[in-house]
């Protein structure tokens, strides 16, 4: 295993960053260990990406894409360090992440669900291009804790005279 998944203890371990997220900050810098090398680099229904600070290189975050395969729906998540929260790194990563998937994998539709209280996820979403789409709420994995939520959705469709994907208004 290679030693570079030491660089996650700055999200891995910030109680502050998992306070929305579904699981638990890590007690130990191994703990990543357990699932980590089960991440298939091959996979074309879970898209994971570490992403670098341009100027520094310290890492920045991890994002992903997973692929509900039954819905044809692609859902975002994403962890950043605290201290680069605000700054734009969620935005631009997630956006190349998702054209991605559009170009290699044929994505169409993309799902992202935030706590109603997390703004900062929900002005990602948006200026991802991502719409509300309904309500609903979810438990953290250890049941301490209920969010109401949102869902957002995007939707992108391909230009059949040029082959480039672009965003299907919903309206």
């Amino acid at each position: 295993m290679p030693e570079d998944y030491k660089v996650m203890t700055a999200w891995n371990m910030d109680e502050r960053v998992y306070k929305y997220l579904l699981g638990s900050a890590c007690k130990t810098p191994e703990e990543p260990l357990a699932w980590l090398p089960k991440k298939d680099p091959t996979s074309k229904v879970n898209i994971l990406m570490l992403v670098s600070e341009k100027e520094d290189g310290h890492a920045v975050g991890i994002y992903a894409l997973n692929h509900d395969v039954e819905r044809d729906v692609w859902s975002l998540s994403y962890v950043n360090r605290y201290d680069d929260w605000g700054k734009g790194y969620t935005v631009e990563g997630m956006k190349a992440l998702m054209e991605h998937a559009v170009k290699a994998y044929g994505a169409r539709t993309f799902e992202g669900e935030c706590a109603k209280e997390n703004i900062g996820s929900r002005k990602v979403m948006e200026k991802l291009g991502m719409v509300y789409d309904h309500s609903s709420s979810y438990t953290k994995n250890d049941g301490s804790a209920t969010f109401e939520s949102d869902i957002f959705t995007l939707t992108y469709s391909v230009d059949s005279t040029r082959g480039v994907p672009h965003v299907k208004s919903t309206f």
